[in-house]
């Protein structure tokens, strides 16, 4: 399908717009870090087990495991301004919905709308961002991009902790849902002063019919199902392994969060300096299986397995930006980097919401957490495999 002319590139970035966008990605994914410091609470007053325990954390991800794809046909042609805004203020809604749940059925379901305002968030980001900057400054802009989750995840997890104790976490959800819809309306001011109106794009389908999308995008899910099985479960774990303060224990979680920050800048920086895209997509997994391997060992003391989990994710970290660097080599004009995101997008929530439950079923079936951990090497040595496959087709360029 023909697209509409592509808007002409600005010749400033409006880096308060560019920090809009950004805050949105960030306060859409605090939804994911604030669940893993209560899961042990919600499971106890829901009457949950350690399975559907995961289920609740990873549900958050089912909407775009199965829509993303669409979510960036409907951010095209709503606007990936609309779509931000509708993401932000949807979002708020499954937070106060959750709030008000009184079975894990509603529960549940909140966390799936949840889920949707979080796809149209991500999945708009960076096309706006595209659109907000200078062509010379989008990688940058896109490097910063990439801390979102790490940072909304980070805070979602010291929130949870701090604010538990002043009052239960049905108060937290909903005054997240308050920060939420006072955000959206700030961000849709800013974010009309800096983009004028777009006439909308019609869907581009040629990427989908090319191998190199759909690869680039499974290496992404090899990823998240390593990264989302390993934050959800570290604070569970080491209250298991007999680590009985509860402030520690989300300290822990947190820092295994937040060293992922430092993964996201510095694979910008390699980048930079010449380390190749697909190197980074192919070796992060599997180390990042290893020491996850290590960090779920039941003979490690309490510090090594907080060590090797903040390695890992650190490590790891390095993974999304070569990732997003790579979507626009995907992408063989401006107006397939949508349809490009929305395939990365749905294969990442297909990890996410995978890894959680599965590495749970794991230790369920065969009684402990060292049995459960194989699955992560596991799927670092597919990363690896896929990416190899998507150097090939780079390197013919008839996928790409």
């Amino acid at each position: 399908m023909s697209a509409s002319p592509s808007p002409a590139a600005p010749d400033r970035t409006d880096w308060i717009a560019v920090a809009a966008v950004i805050s949105a990605g960030v306060l859409v994914s605090i939804q994911v870090g604030k669940l893993p410091p209560l899961l042990s609470q919600l499971r106890a007053e829901f009457d949950m087990g350690l399975v559907l325990g995961g289920l609740l954390a990873s549900s958050f991800m089912l909407i775009g495991a199965a829509i993303g794809i669409l979510a960036g046909f409907a951010s095209d042609r709503i606007g990936n301004r609309r779509a931000l805004v509708l993401g932000v203020g949807i979002t708020a809604v499954g937070c106060v919905a959750g709030a008000l749940a009184t079975t894990t059925a509603m529960l549940l379901a909140a966390r799936l709308v949840e889920g949707l305002g979080f796809v149209l968030t991500v999945v708009g980001g960076p096309s706006l961002l595209t659109a907000l900057t200078r062509p010379d400054q989008r990688q940058l802009a896109l490097g910063f991009w990439s801390t979102y989750m790490p940072l909304g995840v980070t805070l979602g997890m010291l929130g949870a902790l701090a604010v538990d104790r002043l009052f239960d976490w049905r108060g937290l959800w909903i005054a997240l849902g308050i920060l939420l819809l006072g955000s959206a309306i700030a961000i849709r001011h800013l974010i009309r002063k800096a983009q004028p109106p777009v006439a909308p794009r019609r869907f581009q389908a040629a990427p989908l019919k090319r191998p190199g999308p759909w690869l680039l995008a499974a290496c992404f899910a090899c990823y998240t199902t390593q990264w989302f099985a390993i934050v959800t479960w570290i604070p569970t774990y080491l209250r298991e392994g007999g680590v009985r303060d509860e402030l520690w224990i989300a300290l822990g979680g947190a820092l295994v969060v937040a060293i992922n920050v430092v993964g996201n800048t510095s694979s910008a920086a390699l980048m930079h300096r010449g380390v190749p895209r697909w190197l980074i997509i192919a070796a992060i997994p599997v180390v990042m299986g290893l020491l996850g391997v290590l960090s779920f060992g039941s003979q490690m003391p309490v510090t090594a397995k907080v060590a090797f989990a903040m390695a890992a994710s650190g490590i790891g970290g390095m993974l999304p930006a070569a990732v997003l660097a790579s979507v626009p080599v995907h992408a063989r004009e401006p107006s397939e980097i949508a349809t490009v995101n929305g395939v990365v997008t749905q294969l990442l929530n297909v990890g996410s919401f995978f890894g959680p439950p599965a590495l749970a079923a794991l230790v369920a079936r065969f009684g402990g957490w060292d049995d459960g951990r194989w699955l992560l090497l596991a799927a670092g040595l597919l990363g690896g495999a896929l990416a190899l496959l998507l150097r090939r087709v780079e390197l013919r360029g008839t996928g790409a």
